[in-house]
């Protein structure tokens, strides 16, 4: 039989195992406080509002606030590094954009982050980029479009927000797909580069096609192809860039929640299956569908493998044109 000192040394054994476990029992589950969602652009555009709604159901799934604090400036680049140097305790993340992860990274010699510097969490929504044009462009489509280009070299001008800005690098690629020499016209700002193509003052631009199908409807401008895989639900009469012969010249403005790297997984996961609920609520979705920023819902995983084939696509566009941008 065991001796009583062999039984008192059994006891103390399982006690000191069982000490971390009953410990871990009583530890707070994530999350126990307000989640702070950085946002790099100011109020009122399309990140801000995509993150106030997707966050506004994700907040009542995990029965906490979501915060959101806007940090925009610098290309993103002042709202990502402080979120890259937040600590990993799952209470600070960022909504990036495809500017943040992957053309600035391409873009800027010195970033005061990585890419590396952050975990992957969720997908919120994707809009495809598209070719859009004043009425007075004598194309209907885009293979009308590129024979008139071809016909005036040098002459056909789009309007962008300057070098490296998104309008500018989708025009690129359309470029290089096409074979066309377009002159690009930067404008300082969003709104004088779309008063510039409403005007006539620039034959077209590149951008997201969510700000255009208000004037496409009202015939004040036309848009003549989506960048995207497949035809936009809101406006399925559009073709897209494949369907006119161009399979490559794929490309979508994005925005997703990261974390700052080496949060733990189980946090991750957590949010991205709060967020990815909330993108599945019928009338949330429907909303997106309406606003043409829906996407595919994606694990963690899947959400870092799209952000690597997304930089790869402008890897291929941006290295050819050896920009260097500055703060």
């Amino acid at each position: 039989m065991p001796t009583s000192s062999f039984l008192a040394r059994r006891r103390l054994l399982l006690a000191l195992c069982a000490a971390p476990a009953a410990a871990l029992a009583q530890a707070p589950s994530w999350p126990v406080r307000p989640i702070k969602l950085v946002v790099p652009y100011p109020p009122g555009g399309l990140t801000d509002v995509l993150a106030r709604l997707v966050t506004q159901r994700a907040s009542e799934n995990l029965g906490q606030a979501i915060v959101i604090e806007n940090r925009p400036g610098a290309s993103t680049i002042l709202g990502a590094e402080l979120v890259a140097r937040a600590a990993p305790d799952g209470y600070t993340f960022l909504m990036a954009a495809a500017t943040t992860l992957t053309t600035n990274p391409l873009l800027f010699k010195k970033l005061p982050y990585r890419p590396a510097d952050f975990a992957p969490v969720a997908l919120v929504g994707t809009v495809p980029f598209a070719l859009v044009a004043h009425p007075s462009v004598p194309a209907n489509n885009i293979r009308e479009f590129v024979a008139h280009a071809k016909a005036n070299p040098g002459l056909m001008t789009f309007s962008t927000v300057g070098q490296g800005a998104s309008s500018h690098l989708v025009g690129e690629m359309f470029k290089g797909a096409t074979q066309t020499t377009l002159r690009d016209i930067p404008y300082k700002g969003s709104a004088p580069a779309l008063a510039a193509v409403l005007s006539g003052e620039v034959h077209a631009t590149f951008d997201g096609i969510t700000n255009y199908l208000p004037y496409a409807r009202s015939g004040k401008l036309k848009i003549l192809a989506v960048f995207s895989d497949n035809r936009v639900p809101a406006a399925d009469t559009i073709p897209t860039m494949a369907e006119s012969g161009y399979p490559d010249a794929v490309a979508y403005s994005w925005f997703g929640i990261v974390a700052p790297a080496g949060t733990p997984a189980a946090i991750v996961n957590r949010l991205n299956q709060a967020i990815n609920s909330s993108l599945q609520a019928p009338e949330l979705r429907d909303r997106l569908r309406a606003d043409v920023s829906s996407g595919p819902i994606l694990s963690p995983e899947g959400y870092g493998d799209f952000m690597r084939k997304q930089a790869l696509i402008w890897e291929k566009v941006i290295t050819p044109l050896k920009l260097e941008m500055t703060q």
